[in-house]
């Protein structure tokens, strides 16, 4: 597991499974087989009411994931996405495509996440990239997740600041989680100047704790 999915947790149960109260009567049984880690039952007792609950099509969609069977999941995704067109759930569809191998397709669900995320301001729309490098990651699209690291490391050039509960607040991993785990993936694609190289994109953009942070880690390498 990637660090960025460890950090906001699993990748493909970001949106939680709907809960008690808010569930019809007859998908309380599949939502308890979810939530007791039985994701093959829940399907079966949620299939039956895909044609007239949103909750069932959304506990199908997390249920095939958390089995991880992204094709399977993929459908549902698409028809909850159609009932409800939010950020998160094109998000859901951007990461899933990744799992499936179809990353040409994730990259044009992460566009309409961020589409729709400036209408509706659901949330920083760099948890949805965070989500989409942990699938790209996880899938092991290195080379592809590498222009999506660049764009998440002049983040953190852009905002400057490197408080912890600052870059929480905003969706984005801490800035010492983001150097040590960034690293394998740029190992695994560039010699170790270029890497230097990459890094050093930062110098000069941060406050002082994130310059020293920098500054330490790029000896250290």
């Amino acid at each position: 597991m990637g660090f960025f999915s460890k950090l906001f947790g699993r990748r493909k149960v970001e949106q939680p499974a709907p809960e008690g109260p808010d569930i019809a009567p007859e998908l309380a049984p599949a939502l308890e087989a979810y939530q007791a880690g039985r994701p093959d039952e829940a399907v079966t007792l949620a299939e039956p009411y895909l044609d007239r609950d949103v909750d069932a099509q959304r506990l199908c969609a997390l249920a095939h994931s958390e089995a991880g069977r992204f094709e399977q999941a993929f459908p549902h995704w698409l028809a909850l996405f159609e009932r409800e067109p939010s950020a998160h759930n094109a998000c859901q569809l951007a990461s899933s495509s990744v799992m499936c191998g179809e990353v040409a397709r994730g990259e044009a669900w992460l566009q309409k996440a961020h589409e729709i995320n400036q209408q509706t301001e659901e949330t920083s729309s760099a948890r949805f990239l965070v989500s989409f490098i942990a699938a790209l990651q996880q899938s092991g699209h290195l080379a592809e997740a590498l222009p999506h690291l660049a764009v998440l490391r002049d983040l953190y050039g852009q905002l400057s600041i490197t408080d912890s509960t600052f870059l929480y607040l905003r969706g984005l991993p801490f800035f010492s989680t983001f150097l040590q785990n960034s690293l394998p993936t740029l190992q695994a694609l560039q010699p170790r100047e270029t890497v230097l190289a990459w890094y050093g994109e930062l110098r000069g953009r941060l406050d002082e704790d994130g310059e020293a942070q920098l500054a330490a880690w790029m000896e250290r390498l």
